[in-house]
């Protein structure tokens, strides 16, 4: 059985709204890679944004260094309602918390009005909102400043917009600035997935999700994680991506997704390794990978899974994504079992027959430390 937790890892003003999406269209395209007559179009480049994902389109070079990004599609949501679970499609936010989301709604034109959510930043900002739909640009209760291509750009309470009738982007005051986000979507100039070669590999491999979790650590050859999910007519393909120049993190990467899933298929090529799976999506259960950060910034935050192998007897505690943690402590009955200090690292740990208690992770930042998963369990 597996359990993700739920952690503040990007921050948005106002109350805490889950983050997310996948294939299908700010610009009118989401995250495929089919060009529409069959052919597969990955690892092209063209200056025409439809040609581009969101996340390799409109996330600029400069802004934040380490990054944190999301991303749902709404779109491909709708279209499979039918076979999600009810309490599925209720559970997906359907449009950005914060500022963002009252600017959605004065500006949405027409029912459904948003198809994608795209959203970027540092564990300790705001961060940047991208969302594609249907918007009318007259309705907004502020001044015109200026206008970028088809976009008009407006100031209102320290944070700047830009809207045309298909998308919407808002940039706060502590976020990338609105020129620069509108210089790589608009202008094609200076977008971090062409400038970073780490960063592009990685969105790279997110063609067809329906959503993302992902965050990179800002070099050039860093390290970058990313969980996927692309939703289907009947099977939804899970992808784990990892890129680093690290072979042996590579190396824990590939064996923690074979210890922790036993349907999955993990591909390596140079500095990034890719881990699939399958499952039907009747099964599929949305959880926030990111929760927006909101009300405690001072706690120490991170994201794991617990996998539980009665068979075996074991628990197996996955790093998926870091808030602003030195380590993480896996804890039991016993007192502290193991550390983890890296995203990516796995630790499993060993139980007897007819042990049981409750397995504690426990962020540490300094002096500081934040539970943030538990997991009773009993062999």
């Amino acid at each position: 059985m597996k359990e993700i937790s739920r952690r503040r890892l990007l921050a948005a003003t106002g109350t805490g709204v889950g983050l997310v999406s996948g294939a299908g269209c700010l610009g009118g395209r989401g995250l495929g890679t089919d060009d529409g007559n069959g052919a597969d179009t990955t690892g092209e480049t063209d200056d025409d944004p439809s040609d581009l994902t969101p996340l390799e389109q409109w996330i600029p070079a400069t802004g934040c260094t380490e990054l944190l990004f999301h991303y749902r599609d709404l779109a491909t949501v709708r279209q499979h309602e039918d076979v999600l679970q009810p309490n599925v499609t209720e559970s997906i936010p359907t449009v950005p918390d914060g500022d963002s989301s009252a600017f959605v709604e004065q500006l949405a034109d027409g029912e459904p009005a948003v198809d994608s959510i795209c959203r970027f930043g540092s564990e300790g900002v705001a961060g940047n909102v991208v969302v594609s739909g249907s918007f009318d640009p007259d309705a907004v209760d502020a001044a015109l400043e200026s206008a970028t291509g088809d976009f008009d750009r407006f100031e209102r309470d320290g944070i700047s917009m830009a809207v045309s009738s298909e998308t919407l982007v808002v940039s706060p005051s502590d976020g990338a600035a609105l020129e620069a986000i509108l210089a790589a979507g608009v202008e094609g100039t200076d977008r971090r997935a062409e400038t970073n070669d780490g960063f592009g590999q990685l969105v790279d491999r997110l063609d067809g999700s329906t959503f993302v979790w992902g965050e990179y650590d800002g070099n050039e050859n860093g390290n970058g994680a990313a969980f996927s999910w692309a939703l289907g007519p009947e099977t939804t393909t899970q992808s784990m991506v990892a890129v680093s120049a690290d072979a042996q993190r590579m190396d824990e990467f590939e064996d923690a997704m074979a210890d922790r899933f036993d349907d999955v298929a993990v591909e390596t090529d140079g500095n990034v390794s890719v881990a699939t799976r399958t499952l039907p999506t009747a099964d599929y259960e949305y959880r926030d990978l990111f929760a927006e950060r909101g009300s405690q910034p001072t706690q120490p935050q991170a994201g794991v899974t617990i996998d539980v192998d009665s068979i075996a007897r074991t628990v197996t505690v996955t790093y998926v994504a870091s808030g602003d943690t030195d380590r993480l402590e896996i804890r039991d009955w016993t007192g502290l079992r193991d550390e983890l200090t890296e995203v990516g690292q796995a630790a499993t740990l060993e139980y007897g027959r007819d042990e049981s208690g409750t397995i504690t992770i426990v962020a540490v930042r300094g002096e500081t430390e934040a539970v943030v998963a538990e997991k009773s369990i009993s062999f």
